[in-house]
């Protein structure tokens, strides 16, 4: 069961990808992530109060659930965006996929687990992937090298969250409240974050991207509820290698549905199998 939520999340979010980067054509980032966990938001809301009763949502899980929504959605989400608006889709998407590496990490620091030679070698073949995702071709739209910073930031605190959502689980396994939760702190962090970033440029939601972004955002749902129902059901080094598997079902639907304003070059395709081949190598002991 767990390995069947956590394909159908790996779906949603490669769909919620191409959707995005259509509505980033006329918006920006934080409008994307704005839009997308609102519609979320309310989607499971729903859909709590429907099936939950008052009582489960008190528990001291919900401070895991909390933080862990600081950290992603919120920040990992915003990030990701920003680094798929800088940089494309195929190259942004696997980068912040790599996530699992860094939630290895965590658990190697914070649990004292260990740390083997597979382990070792799914991190540099993920550093491979990273390093060729990074490359520059001429006929390929400008980036700066500090535009790589956005995903992979992305990256690091989408493998912080994961370590507290199970934290959270292990508490109270509760995985439609705690994706309502989570998803909620998300937003409430970006509509502050809006405030601050007004002066850049802030929310910018014209009818085309507002359509964009609200169809994301139901994928979204999919997705944040698939990924709680998976963690709940069985272990991170399971479920997570199955999820990393969006960033190649990511290019394909990128190169059938963004073809007038992405290119899907051979060695996207080669950094993002490596990037996502070294994270599933990693996890799968």
């Amino acid at each position: 069961m767990a390995e069947s939520f956590a394909l159908v999340a790996s779906f949603f979010f490669a769909v919620s990808h191409i959707l995005v980067r259509r509505g980033l054509a006329t918006s920006n980032a934080i409008t994307g992530a704005f839009v997308s966990l609102g519609v979320a938001v309310v989607n499971l809301w729903l859909l709590v109060f429907l099936f939950l009763p008052f009582q489960k949502l008190q528990t001291r899980a919900i401070a895991y659930f909390i933080v862990a929504g600081i950290f992603a959605p919120a920040l990992g989400r915003t990030l990701g965006y920003v680094g798929i608006q800088r940089l494309g889709v195929a190259r942004a998407v696997p980068i912040v996929s790599c996530s699992p590496v860094f939630a290895s990490i965590v658990a190697v620091l914070l649990l004292r687990e260990s740390w083997p030679l597979q382990n070792l070698l799914g991190t540099l073949l993920v550093i491979i992937g990273v390093a060729v995702l990074a490359t520059k071709q001429v006929e390929q739209k400008q980036w700066r090298a500090g535009d790589l910073l956005y995903p992979l930031l992305g990256a690091v605190v989408f493998g912080i969250s994961t370590n507290l959502r199970k934290l959270g689980l292990l508490v109270e396994n509760l995985p439609l409240m705690a994706a309502a939760i989570t998803a909620t702190t998300g937003f409430l962090f970006i509509s502050v974050l809006l405030r601050w970033v007004r002066a850049s440029g802030g929310l910018m939601l014209s009818r085309s991207a507002a359509g964009w972004f609200a169809a994301a955002g139901v994928c979204n749902t999919g997705s944040v509820l698939s990924v709680f129902y998976a963690l709940s059901s069985g272990k991170v080094v399971v479920v997570e290698p199955l999820i990393t598997t969006n960033p190649i079902l990511s290019i394909v639907l990128a190169a059938i549905f963004l073809r007038d304003i992405e290119v899907i070059t051979t060695r996207v395709i080669i950094g993002a199998c490596c990037t996502v081949g070294g994270t599933i190598l990693i996890l799968t002991l």
